[in-house]
């Protein structure tokens, strides 16, 4: 099969560019309204994201998959908003796989709300304005005296109304509109305001149907047994125990790949229940070829990193001024090291698949269905046309659905049975066998002049990249550098940095928040080590280096995103004010603060913690607190969720998260191995959001990064710096 060329930075760049055309998903206008003219008629769709009947129930089809972050209620307010419905009748709906160009359905990067504002804006526009149009041929008025209003038409001047259910059908007779005027924001009555989660209550008592609760009929089950070594080959397995189990129905086997998605070599247990396929897999007993690369370990690996980390980068990424001019001069240096992360979603991973010939049928949650669909009909000579997909929502992706290796094992099974099976990965399968967050590796240098201003900035970043993966070592994509390039956002005349691959015989991939969350975390330590060693104050520092620095690219290519300092320098502020960076501090209580750009998502955010030493690397978090701004937002009761969410996240990979390898076999098992932050060691949290006219920007992975350098920053105003993450190998524990 042929090597992928997809990376995150390309995905990022394509879904952003093609969901903010307006065309998209739409009928061509002049076309009449997709409806049932006549007594048959039930419905208006003039597009693809937009459906009313005749009661005036509106249903909103959702292009981006839901996993926690609320679009399924986010998306469907931008409509309801330029419709002037009550949110009250709107249904959201997955848009189904096919309806949409491709790409559409494309969700990751916090890119849903920001890619999706401009499109979902004009699919209700339009829809309002047909409406209007019915209603004023009904009244034989002109368009202008009429008006919008919570679900009904009104005539502005004999105060008549005509709800929207009515007029569904004469609007389904128009043509559609060529252009739209859009509400100003100003005028905005439902965006803006805090809305409960669309199913709330179907989540909460169990009723909400995840890819794993979903039941097809005839459908067998199945679990696999992978090879523990990633790269290695089957080379026998005695299947006669576990098919003795009762409701085993087949043992079969299939190859492991190569890029995109790496799949291991596994046998898997095809049984009537999912518990028989569990009982039979403990059974089997395989003999392995696990390959040259069965050796490796993270503590060779990060040695290595260390031994790296002295010479030149292997790859320059960003070049400004001259960092040799001021060599030695006030010099600070600093290492810092993260781990490989697992994903941990809520809902393990699982898949159903079809095969009746030449036709096969998927059931299950995607971030990227498109890029699933081209590899498995590549894969397994498929026309793309007959292959079904329907969509489900999930139980968390953070990143872990943006791989497909599961969907590849679904269909390779399936292949060897004539009905619908689902693969269910047990716990130890996700924790042993996903793509990891890369581990990563930094050394930092900086020099000051004789004033103590900042004039050098270099950063060495080390790491296990993704792209090695999907497109093998020859790949001339950027390594994981956000943050630590033309993106790094404080005013220093000299910058270098650069990057140092390593390969490593573990499966890698994105992770929530990706390339930022591993940078964010040395460069903003960093920051408070040199101002600590210039004598100045930490905030001070941060803003002399932002406030009076303009807008700028982040490259050369016209489509670049912009950084504000300015706006960033303002979440600092906000943060900071809010938690009383300026005022006298109880008896042992120590604050740290830290902030960053989320460069794709046009988002800015800042932590700053409190902590109370109990005693030597001994702490309680007393209070956080996070500041973002993230222009216009659609429902904040939404992102205060995905804030006190993306919070969670971070303090597990600050504190206690960490996947380790030996023998090139994954140590953890488990939450009990692989730990989360529990409900008891969640502090008190309060979000503010910083009033912006800003376009949206995005929301579900800027929460995360900042959280542990502020709590590092916190840990060293106390007396010890953790550079090392999680912060326990450190010997650091908490209450």
């Amino acid at each position: 099969m042929q090597k992928a060329t997809i990376n995150r930075r390309h995905f990022l760049k394509l879904s952003s560019t093609a969901a903010g055309a307006l065309a998209i998903g739409f009928m061509l206008p002049g076309l009449p309204a997709l409806a049932l003219p006549g007594e048959d008629c039930t419905f208006l769709s003039p597009n693809a994201y937009v459906r009313i009947d005749t009661r005036g129930k509106v249903t909103i089809y959702v292009a981006k998959q839901e996993s926690g972050q609320g679009i399924d209620t986010a998306l469907p307010m931008i409509v309801a908003e330029e419709m002037d419905v009550d949110f009250k009748d709107v249904q959201a709906e997955i848009a189904p796989y096919g309806t949409l160009k491709e790409g559409e359905h494309d969700t990751g990067g916090s890119q849903s709300v920001m890619g999706m504002y401009t499109t979902l804006r004009n699919a209700g526009a339009v829809v309002k304005a047909m409406l209007i149009s019915a209603a004023a041929k009904v009244w034989n008025t002109s368009v202008s005296n009429c008006a919008a209003d919570k679900g009904e038409v009104v005539n502005t001047v004999t105060m008549q109304r005509i709800r929207y259910g009515e007029l569904v059908c004469a609007a389904a007779r128009l043509p559609v509109p060529k252009a739209v005027t859009l509400k100003n924001p100003k005028d905005f009555t439902l965006i803006g305001k805090p809305e409960k989660r669309s199913g709330l209550k179907d989540i909460l008592t169990g009723k909400t149907k995840y890819g794993i609760d979903l039941k097809i009929d005839g459908m067998l089950y199945a679990v696999a047994e992978r090879c523990p070594v990633l790269d290695g080959v089957l080379v026998s397995v005695d299947d006669a125990a576990a098919r003795k189990v009762a409701g085993v129905v087949n043992v079969v086997s299939y190859k492991g790949t190569g890029a995109p998605m790496h799949v291991r070599a596994g046998v898997a247990v095809i049984a009537t229940n999912i518990w028989s396929a569990m009982k039979a897999r403990k059974l089997l007993s395989i003999t392995w070829d696990e390959g040259k690369k069965n050796n490796e370990s993270t503590e060779a690996l990060f040695k290595t990193f260390e031994t790296l980390a002295g010479g030149p980068p292997a790859i320059e990424v960003f070049k400004k001024g001259n960092v040799k001019k001021n060599a030695g001069t006030n010099e600070v240096t600093a290492a810092y090291a993260e781990p490989f992360l697992a994903h941990a979603t809520m809902e393990p991973v699982n898949f159903i698949a079809s095969v009746k010939g030449d036709r096969c049928e998927l059931w299950g949650g995607l971030q990227l269905p498109d890029w699933t669909v081209n590899t498995i009909a590549e894969t397994f000579a498929f026309k793309k046309e007959n292959i079904k997909v329907n969509l489900a929502a999930m139980g968390g992706a953070f990143g872990r659905r943006l791989h497909f290796d599961f969907a590849i094992e679904a269909v390779n099974i399936a292949r060897q049975t004539d009905k619908p099976v689902q693969l269910l990965w047990e716990r130890t399968d996700d924790i042993r066998c996903q793509p990891y967050r890369p581990a990563n590796y930094h050394l930092l240098k900086a020099t000051a002049d004789k004033k103590g201003n900042l004039v050098s900035w270099q950063h060495h970043v080390l790491g296990t990249p993704i792209a090695y993966m999907t497109e093998g070592t020859d790949t001339k994509n950027a390594p994981e550098m956000d943050g630590a390039n033309s993106g790094f956002c404080y005013a220093v005349p000299n910058i270098f940095t650069g990057y140092t691959p390593v390969d490593f015989n573990q499966n890698r991939g994105w992770l929530r928040s990706v390339d930022i969350c591993v940078n964010t975390f040395p460069v903003e330590s960093f920051m408070d080590e040199i101002a600590q060693r210039l004598n100045k104050d930490p905030l001070a520092f941060r803003l002399s280096l932002l406030e009076n620095r303009p807008d700028f690219k982040t490259g050369d290519d016209p489509g670049a995103n912009v950084q504000s300092p300015s706006r960033i320098a303002g979440v600092l502020k906000l943060a900071a004010e809010k938690i009383g960076w300026k005022d006298p501090r109880k008896p042992n209580h120590f604050i740290g603060l830290a902030t960053h750009s989320f460069i794709f998502a046009k988002s800015y955010a800042a932590h700053a913690i409190e902590i109370e030493l109990l005693a030597p690397k001994k702490f309680r978090i007393t209070r956080v607190v996070a500041a973002i701004d993230c222009g216009i937002v659609i429902n904040p009761d939404g992102l205060l969720n995905q804030m006190e969410g993306g919070l969670a996240f971070a303090l597990t990979q600050a504190l206690k998260g960490e996947i380790t390898v030996s023998k090139s076999r994954v140590v953890q098992d488990g939450f009990f191995s692989y730990e989360l932050l529990r409900y008891d060691e969640m502090p008190p949290v309060e979000i503010h959001i910083a009033d912006s006219k800003e376009e949206p920007g995005g929301v579900g992975e800027v929460g995360l990064s900042t959280v542990a350098p502020a709590l590092c920053n916190a840990l060293a105003a106390a007396g010890d710096r953790p550079r090392t993450l999680p912060i326990r190998n450190e010997g650091f524990s908490w209450v």
